[in-house]
């Protein structure tokens, strides 16, 4: 028995192709794609990605995907090669709603897909907006308890926005496409346990290739449990066990993309604010030679995911969760980017040392955007530093001037002098020429496996 939830979400997305979109909102679909570009590529050569990929290589499984530095493959293996490679450095965009890295998976599958049915890129811009918005209208409001209980949402919500899109681009009617979202949202997977692993980028991965698969099956006669979106229903009984939330109604009025996230840091999210911070009260004048101790008052998650009391991560992919770590690391002044992050990993022990002297305050009059710390020195009274909306964020969101700056960083030493060829090629897509180009230049990548 169909139920109101699923038969509103398969008909907004089997409506893609009669859908208006608002100019701003195709920007903001845009703004994702130059940002997955440019963090999928400036991971080239971690250590996730190449696994993945040469996973894929012995498969022998020809297709007409693009895989980033690996040639190609069928539509749900390049998804599952990008979408990794696109999460590798945790520096991809987040709805924070959902606390969903939404583009690593839906444009892993939306362009691995698109390439493989000759989709054009008007109809792949609508089909990623399409999955952002299942994506983020399924997870908005659950995605703090959903991680709180040990879930990720890139692996709940990215794969019902990943089949969401491949279903759009097959121009599956409303009955395949409720099919789809079932058989994706029977494949939830993810957990924050896996925090500061390979497997969170292989989270990302999967979703996306969950979501092509499960569009790609429902099209040819798959049926799945169609109230799994229903309150109740299955899946968010499932993923939140005490029942405190349910699935709500579908709301497609108004534009979630729009509230979308970007990180100019290559951390986890929930550390941005802290970081902000910290950058400030070093502009204030800390010095981070003459701290004696630092409070972080965060949200309860960031207290919670990232606030370990080991000041020595022994790997990189634990420093990007590491809140004290990360704070002693903007305070010796460093950007956080993905250099302060690379393999092989040396804790640096000058760091490590203020790291210590850091204590983790989870404080109810922060949230996931906000933080505020508090330094002692020698003077009499703290230093402090309050940041209520960390950079990236609606309300201080990244401009394309910002994400080119990101950009560059990450790609150039891949791409050298065709850097801002591409960037620009991102900016323009769905004229229906960037693809093409898009497609040679990222061929000329070298080969990684």
């Amino acid at each position: 028995m169909l139920g109101e939830n699923g038969r509103a979400i398969a008909a907004y997305v089997a409506g893609t192709a009669a859908r208006s979109f608002p100019p701003d909102i195709l920007d903001a679909a845009r703004l994702c794609l130059a940002d997955w570009l440019g963090v999928a590529i400036g991971a080239g050569a971690e250590a996730a990605g190449r696994v993945v990929r040469r996973t894929i290589a012995d498969w022998h499984c020809a297709g007409k995907a693009t895989v980033l530095f690996g040639g190609t493959a069928a539509a749900p293996l390049a998804a599952l090669a990008n979408g990794t490679l696109a999460h590798c450095l945790d520096f991809d965009d987040t709805y924070t709603e959902a606390v969903t890295h939404t583009s690593a998976p839906v444009w892993a599958a939306t362009l691995a897909l698109g390439e493989e049915a000759g989709a054009g890129e008007p109809d792949m811009l609508a089909a990623f907006v399409t999955g952002f918005e299942v994506a983020a209208c399924i997870g908005r409001g659950l995605g703090q308890a959903v991680t709180a209980r040990g879930w990720h949402g890139t692996g709940v919500f990215g794969r019902l926005g990943a089949a969401a899109a491949s279903a759009a681009l097959l121009r599956l009617d409303r009955q395949h496409a409720l099919h789809a979202l079932a058989l994706a949202a029977t494949q939830t997977s993810g957990l924050t346990g896996s925090f500061g692993t390979m497997a969170k980028p292989f989270h990302a991965g999967k979703a996306g290739s969950d979501g092509v698969m499960a569009a790609q099956l429902a099209g040819h006669g798959m049926v799945g449990a169609t109230t799994l979106l229903e309150p109740g229903g299955g899946l968010d009984n499932a993923v939140i066990q005490d029942r405190s939330l349910q699935i709500a109604a579908p709301d497609f009025s108004g534009w979630r993309i729009r509230d979308n996230s970007f990180k100019p840091y290559a951390a986890c999210h929930l550390i941005h604010p802290s970081l902000d911070a910290a950058r400030r009260a070093l502009a204030d004048g800390a010095s981070p030679l003459s701290i004696r101790a630092v409070r972080a008052n965060v949200g309860a998650l960031a207290a919670q995911v990232t606030g370990r009391t080991d000041a020595h991560p022994d790997t990189a992919l634990k420093a990007k969760f590491d809140l004290r770590y990360c704070i002693a690391l903007a305070l010796h002044g460093h950007d956080a980017s993905a250099a302060d992050f690379r393999d092989p990993w040396h804790t640096d022990p000058v760091i490590a040392a203020l790291a210590e002297k850091v204590t983790v305050n989870a404080d109810p009059a922060m949230s996931f955007v906000s933080a505020a710390l508090e330094i002692w020195t020698d003077r009499d009274a703290p230093l402090t530093a309050f940041v209520p909306n960390a950079k990236g964020h609606p309300g201080n969101p990244m401009s394309w001037d910002d994400m080119r700056q990101k950009f560059e960083a990450l790609v150039a030493p891949h791409l050298n002098n065709r850097t801002g060829e591409l960037f620009d090629l991102a900016r323009g897509f769905g004229g229906g020429s960037s693809l093409p180009a898009i497609r040679a230049i990222v061929q000329r990548l070298p080969t990684w496996t």
